[in-house]
């Protein structure tokens, strides 16, 4: 059993929103520019999409690895986009509320740059997690809270999916719709290794491990309790949030 792609349930979103041909998108936070590709796949060449970040060196990966004719970069802050920019059809982020300390003034700011009827879709995590699987896979448990504590204790917002709803409802978007996945992954196909290696730095930092943590241990630790116990366990849940501009 494989666990789902990152992009799998982004894929789904954006055909709920429907997301159509022509449409000209803009894609807050968009890092390397991975959904900012996606989106300039399903917009075609008679549309556009405009990826925004204020880090240029995820930008410079962006430009080489994921771009298109009908794709823009541009390096500005959320809070403070162009005033020349003309309106949009659809602005979409990807796990970006979250690490925003202003999360509801950022929706609030980026409902301006939208057309009249214009759509606003969101996805991100919230740290739910049943512990399925946890009795037979305590340390793969333990990694997964591990990286929610690191991202809590940079002032990332680790339960936002759920207050998704609610923020819609308070920038004057009516009857916002909200989907949620869970990603299920096993003891034998999972990155909680790779994410933890990805990490180890913050971690310490954060004091979320001790400063003598081994990542070989680690690896070593969970690889046998993936051999010993065959589950599956929920790695994360996604939320999907989309509203109109009235």
């Amino acid at each position: 059993m494989r666990h789902q792609g990152r992009n799998d349930f982004t894929l789904r979103l954006l055909e709920a929103v429907n997301i159509q041909e022509g449409m000209r998108v803009l894609d807050v936070g968009c890092a390397t520019g991975e959904v900012t590709h996606l989106l300039s796949e399903i917009v075609g060449v008679s549309g556009e999409v405009i990826g925004v970040d204020m880090n240029e060196q995820l930008l410079d990966i962006a430009k080489a690895n994921n771009n298109a004719d009908n794709i823009e970069y541009i390096n500005s802050d959320v809070y403070q986009l162009p005033d020349e920019l003309e309106p949009f059809d659809v602005i979409v982020g990807r796990r970006i509320l979250m690490y925003l300390p202003e999360a509801k003034a950022c929706l609030q700011n980026l409902k301006r740059f939208l057309k009249p009827g214009g759509i606003l879709c969101f996805q991100e995590s919230d740290a739910i997690n049943g512990g399925a699987g946890a009795h037979q896979l305590p340390l793969h448990q333990q990694a997964i809270q591990r990286i929610w504590d690191t991202v809590a204790a940079e002032g990332g917002d680790i339960h936002i999916g759920q207050k998704l709803y609610m923020m819609y409802l308070n920038i004057g978007i009516p009857q916002p719709q909200v989907i949620a996945e869970a990603l299920i992954q096993t003891s034998d196909d999972n990155d909680l290794q790779w994410l933890t290696e990805m990490m180890e730095t913050r971690m310490k930092q954060n004091e979320i491990v001790n400063q003598d943590f081994s990542l070989e241990t680690f690896k070593a630790n969970m690889s046998h309790e993936a051999q010993e116990a065959q589950a599956a366990f929920i790695r994360d849940m996604a939320f999907g949030v989309w509203g109109r501009k009235e």
